[in-house]
């Protein structure tokens, strides 16, 4: 090679490399930059005497997290291995048949694994579930409050013949249809879980998707189907979904086309749903990350509160059009206080059904309690978390982890106060917290372990 080819070998080596930045500098106002990682991307670190020897790598990730041009790199990326090698560039996200597209993280709350039964829930799961809606059943019954659990189908169960071939259920009977049974078997609540429903349909009209191909959720199809459910089971009556007209709505985009970063023209089917069998209610407030209020002139006059989660959003409007007065509290902003400040008749627990094992974790309870560090103790405060109809009583008594023997107890005492325990900061232990409806101590409304 001569020295003139080599030098602009050289040359164009050097316009390669600086090129993206260059052009970046003028052009990047102008190109997508958003993060689409669900996840804090890198700040340009400042050299400091505390980070001068991690510094070189710190600005490393920097860089690499904010080259120039980055999404678009990662699209051209993605899009060769997604259209070329029919292959996934997150392994949070499965290609399935026909252009779907199914999540699998990698939590507690994986939506594959529970479609196709690779677990079941332990008995000491199954029995802490059972305690915490019997204990909301109970809570919320001696307010006058109905309650209805409501779980939206995984996408996977619905449609797990759309999965890969080399995903294979391993039992029919998954851990949503173990815990139902067990539910149905030791707690008096109501369950509605539109699973079979959307079954039938599918069976009946093959052409119509009830999922997004190309999101985690179901389409206004499927929520639809799943607001009729619900409303059914309530006591009221929707059109059905052959009554009602569906517009077919194509897209490009859904949030697991999103974590592929990429899109897939006309990948996703919706419907829009507009009869004048349905009706419209008038939404108040609406914000995702709160409540959103709705109101419905000469709808039943039961006021109706919704626990909900994601697959919400297009089901409420349809729940909302059949009541007077609705509300829809997103789980994150949601507190047990605010059921009775809106004065419900009824209160719906929506959960998809993912996060099914969480229900661990939920309860509507009459005991509200916290525990605070002041100084060099614990603070555990307990008090009636509603003031009820009936006088009620309650039992404390507090069991030390790291010391023998210290076990205090307290005599029934009239539950109308907070109960305020002191023990030192280093202490761990549990407080056994049990509320009774009478002062003899034979009627136990519920038993709580508060640990500390």
């Amino acid at each position: 090679m001569t020295k003139k080819k080599a030098a602009l070998w050289i040359m164009a080596f050097f316009i390669i490399i600086a090129s993206p930045p260059f052009t970046h500098f003028f052009m990047g106002k102008y190109v997508d930059t958003e993060n689409y990682e669900n996840r804090s991307i890198a700040a340009k670190p400042k050299l400091t005497i505390e980070n001068y020897d991690t510094f070189s790598e710190e600005y490393e990730e920097y860089y690499n997290e904010n080259i120039p041009y980055r999404n678009q790199l990662i699209t051209l990326n993605n899009s060769i291995d997604y259209f070329l090698f029919d292959q996934s560039s997150n392994r949070k996200v499965i290609i399935g048949k026909d252009g779907w597209l199914f999540y699998c993280n990698d939590d507690d709350f994986n939506a594959l694994e529970q479609s196709l039964g690779y677990w079941k829930y332990s008995d000491e799961q199954l029995k802490m579930i059972e305690e915490n809606l019997k204990t909301t059943k109970t809570v919320l019954e001696s307010q006058g409050i109905e309650f209805v659990l409501f779980i939206a189908p995984n996408k996977e169960t619905v449609y797990l013949d759309e999965l890969p071939d080399y995903y294979k259920a391993v039992d029919a009977n998954t851990s949503t249809d173990q815990l139902i049974n067990y539910l149905k078997n030791n707690v008096d609540i109501r369950i509605v879980y539109p699973r079979d429903k959307m079954e039938e349909i599918m069976n009946t009209h093959t052409d119509v998707l009830l999922y997004q191909k190309l999101d985690t959720h179901w389409n206004h199809a499927g929520a639809y189907v799943g607001a009729a459910s619900l409303i059914e089971e309530l006591g009221g009556k929707m059109p059905s979904l052959e009554e009602v007209c569906l517009e077919p709505v194509y897209s490009s985009v859904g949030d697991l086309a999103n974590m592929l970063n990429i899109t897939i023209k006309n990948g996703n089917l919706d419907y829009n749903i507009s009869d004048s069998k349905v009706k419209t209610a008038e939404c108040l407030k609406g914000d995702f990350n709160t409540e959103f209020v709705f109101y419905m002139p000469a709808g039943d006059t039961r006021r109706l509160f919704v626990r909900r989660d994601s697959f919400s959003s297009l089901m409420m409007p349809f729940v909302a059009s059949e009541f007077e007065n609705s509300l829809f509290m997103h789980y994150m902003s949601f507190s047990q206080r605010q059921i009775f400040d809106y004065d419900a008749d009824i209160f719906v627990l929506e959960t998809a059904e993912r996060y099914l094992p969480s229900l661990e974790n939920f309860r509507v309870s009459f005991i509200d309690f916290s525990v605070l560090e002041e100084g060099d103790n614990k603070i555990i405060a307990i008090s009636p978390a509603l003031v009820p109809e009936k006088p009620q009583y309650v039992s404390v008594s507090i069991r030390q982890e790291n010391a023998e023997g210290r076990v205090q107890y307290s005599e029934l005492e009239y539950f109308d106060r907070e109960i305020k325990i002191q023990v030192p900061i280093a202490e761990n232990g549990e407080v056994y917290v049990t509320v009774f409806s009478n002062k003899t101590g034979n009627d136990v409304l519920e038993e709580r372990v508060i640990s500390y």
